[in-house]
């Protein structure tokens, strides 16, 4: 009996070290612990401002598909870069007959006008961190995460005519400040309650 005793004793010490140095790693800095990840597209701007600044050096009828790669657009070695024909450029900037011909840029007309001789390369730089904030006892077991995504991304459309860039346009996120907040108020019971009716859903 006193084995028992003496047994049951230490698995509540156990226990309550093991609760005491959570709340420790808490108390120093044990947020750290909650996920964190990286979303970055494989580019040579390291910032906003550096694409805006090399978006600016593009300079319609003179820059050549030849200065793009010194300028950090490089078509043949940047991941993810979107290459429109001339039928892509239409549906482009002009999506579903959204806006009608005579009231695009004279530059974007000549280009589709000029079909096979006109293309377009779209570019996605972005560098964007997710973290989880918030407690970690409540993050781990589902109760209530945080999550906050910082960083920028920018979306850069390079219209090509005979080698030449014709038009150009820029758009983005110079600073993304987003922040998620899901509460479950049942925790981990809640994901099995919709895990069943979803397969309840399937099954009738």
């Amino acid at each position: 009996m006193e084995h028992g005793v003496r047994g049951g004793s230490g698995r509540g010490l156990k226990t309550f070290l093991s609760a005491t140095f959570m709340l420790s790693l808490v108390g120093c800095g044990g947020l750290q612990l909650l996920p964190h990840e990286s979303k970055v597209t494989a580019t040579s701007f390291q910032s906003y401002e550096q694409v805006q600044a090399a978006y600016t050096d593009i300079v319609p009828g003179a820059t050549r598909l030849s200065d793009l790669p010194k300028l950090g657009f490089d078509t043949a070695t940047t991941p993810n870069v979107e290459i429109l024909s001339y039928l892509g450029v239409i549906e482009r900037f002009m999506p579903r007959n959204s806006m009608s011909f005579d009231h695009l840029a004279p530059p974007v007309q000549s280009c589709i006008e000029a079909q096979d001789h006109c293309s377009a390369f779209i570019f996605h730089p972005q560098h964007i961190e997710s973290r989880r904030l918030g407690n970690i006892f409540l993050d781990v077991l589902g109760f209530e995460r945080q999550t906050i995504d910082s960083g920028w991304s920018a979306e850069v459309v390079l219209l090509m005519q005979d080698g030449h860039v014709a038009y150009k346009l820029m758009s983005g996120r110079p600073r993304i400040e987003d922040q998620h907040d899901t509460v479950q108020p049942l925790g981990p019971l809640q994901d099995i309650g919709n895990s069943v009716f979803r397969t309840a859903s399937r099954v009738l």
